[in-house]
């Protein structure tokens, strides 16, 4: 079929403009899309029965592949269950990162926003939750990698509030010490008041609040004082 146009003969399939052409994933993109696919999975699977029955054939059907695929890209369910930790600790810093950036430019607001930022996060994820309290005993290589990201992150963090003269304590080994001791707080405030009935919930606003009154009373210089003396 021919069509005149602007005196101009065209085809009329000319006419139609050419849909942009799908590009194919390469083999590494379905890779990883498929390694994503199954630690989902396994994070489902053990968000709901626990790690100790987070199996390949669960985690598999869960992930939508073969048995077999799971071999794939892990050599075992250990391997698979060692990295969920240290995989949603990155994303966990990552959150907690954006919070602190939307925060005022105070130290006692950041501090705010990385307690508040680390309850939104385990709201949002829940199945953390059963990962923090059951992996120090079933995934104790992720585990310690986990702990490692949230102490290392958290320790510059304090060198930075410190270098700037915000805070009571100075040395490297003193901030570490007081690093730990925040993230305790997270994990004992978290279990007490962020489960109910099941499910993970916001804590109450006092809760928050009790925090900072006690970080601000012992870790933070006062207002009005000095920050380099």
């Amino acid at each position: 079929e021919i069509a005149l146009v602007t005196g101009v003969q065209t085809c009329s399939s000319d006419l139609k403009a050419d849909p942009q052409p799908q590009r194919r994933l390469t083999r590494a993109e379905k890779g990883e899309i498929t390694r994503a696919k199954i630690m989902a999975a396994a994070i489902e699977a053990v968000g709901e029965h626990g790690f100790a029955g987070a199996t390949i054939a669960r985690i598999a059907d869960g992930a939508g592949v073969a048995h077999g695929t799971f071999y794939t890209y892990f050599d075992s369910r250990q391997a698979l269950l060692e990295q969920m930790l240290p995989d949603i600790s990155v994303e966990l810093l990552n959150h907690i990162r954006e919070v602190v950036l939307k925060a005022p430019d105070d130290p006692i607001a950041r501090e705010r926003a990385r307690m508040e930022g680390f309850l939104e996060f385990l709201r949002d994820t829940p199945h953390l939750f059963t990962m923090l309290h059951e992996g120090e005993f079933h995934t104790r290589e992720g585990f310690r990698r986990h702990v490692e990201l949230q102490t290392n992150s958290y320790l510059g963090a304090m060198q930075r509030e410190a270098r700037l003269g915000h805070l009571r304590f100075e040395t490297r080994d003193q901030l570490h010490v007081v690093c730990r001791m925040l993230m305790s707080s997270r994990d004992y405030i978290s279990a007490h008041y962020c489960m109910r009935d099941g499910k993970v919930v916001a804590p109450p606003p006092h809760v928050v609040d009790s925090y900072m009154t006690f970080v601000v009373g012992g870790l933070f210089k006062n207002a009005g004082e000095n920050p380099q003396e």
